[in-house]
């Protein structure tokens, strides 16, 4: 074996968790490599200091202490109708905050809402009705006399009576 794996098997060969092959095995490496047995002896040493300190105790009215206080603590914060109102303290910072979102969700929704007049949104009438509209508001005078060499639109006659010509 080599000392990587060694060093992963030393922690629970000092616990004796390892069976007799792999035991054999690390303590003829350790016995030939310094490396692995003074990692060995450190890991040792610090397991036995841990195990040496003292554990603190607490004061002996330190629990009595500790639920009286919370009692009180929780009776103080007994929520009632709008109590969170009165904890609400002016933070600027907060209302920066609450202004950019604000802000942001005003224009996303300006820039980003469906336009309704989208032909995604109409039905083949409506559509048609859009594109001759526009196509009514398009043509003046001059090009509708341009455009008069074709004839009417239709054959026939508009709204207006003239053959399409505004």
């Amino acid at each position: 074996m080599d000392c990587k794996n060694i060093k992963e098997l030393l922690t629970q060969y000092s616990l004796g968790d390892l069976g007799s092959d792999e035991k054999t095995s690390i303590e003829s490496h350790i016995g030939t490599c310094s490396d692995c047995s003074s990692y060995l002896s450190e890991s040792e040493n610090l397991w036995n200091l841990l195990e040496a300190r003292d554990e603190i105790e607490p004061d002996p009215e330190f629990l009595s202490n500790f639920w009286d206080k919370a009692a009180v603590d929780e009776v103080k914060l007994k929520p009632g109708f709008l109590s969170w109102v009165r904890d609400i303290k002016p933070n600027w910072t907060l209302a920066g905050a609450m202004a950019s979102i604000f802000f942001v969700s005003v224009i996303t929704f300006g820039v980003f809402s469906p336009d309704m007049t989208n032909n995604l949104f109409m039905s083949d009438e409506q559509q048609d009705e859009l594109i001759l509209i526009e196509l009514d508001n398009a043509i003046s005078t001059e090009t509708a006399d341009v455009l008069a060499i074709y004839g009417a639109w239709d054959g026939g006659t508009d709204v207006n009576g003239n053959g399409g010509i505004n």
